[in-house]
């Protein structure tokens, strides 16, 4: 498996040679990525490459690396583009002192990979923490209306 370090990878973002994909979680692309970066989820490969394209080298990139590798390993047997793996992943890129972008810029998968808590929104979170209390607080009273379930309270 080839690997660029976080100066290679800036220079072949900055001549167009490279395009830079990302397998952070959703939550941790939107955080912080390498500039320019696309997030793609490793289960959904095949469709994220069809989206990105093919324009020059891929860099697959990931917050350690690791996952950033194996994806590096699936694509290796669905393309014939060259792909090469940050080495270090995204914290090589801060380690070397290069800005992050933030925001869901560039999505080449749906941003459905994890569980999104109310308050991990971008807009109306304290609309969805009303509505999450609120399914919560009337969960007692479905829980009494199904007839499979029973909770007794023990004897004291």
């Amino acid at each position: 498996m080839d690997e660029v370090s976080a100066a290679e990878l800036r220079r072949g973002l900055d001549t167009g040679e490279s395009t830079a994909v990302d397998f952070a979680t959703s939550i941790e692309y939107r955080n912080g990525h390498v500039p320019g970066a696309w997030f793609a989820v490793r289960s959904r490969l095949r469709d994220a490459l069809a989206k990105i394209g093919g324009a020059g080298d891929w860099v697959f990139t990931s917050p350690d690396g690791i996952l950033a590798k194996l994806a590096a390993l699936d694509a290796s047997t669905l393309t014939g583009a060259r792909v090469r793996v940050l080495a270090g992943g995204t914290a090589a890129w801060i380690a070397a002192g290069f800005a992050l972008e933030r925001g869901t810029t560039h999505l080449a998968s749906a941003a459905d990979d994890v569980y999104y808590r109310p308050y991990d929104g971008k807009s109306q979170i304290e609309q969805a923490m009303k509505d999450y209390l609120d399914w919560e607080v009337a969960l007692a009273e479905q829980i009494r209306r199904e007839p499979y379930l029973s909770f007794e309270t023990p004897p004291e």
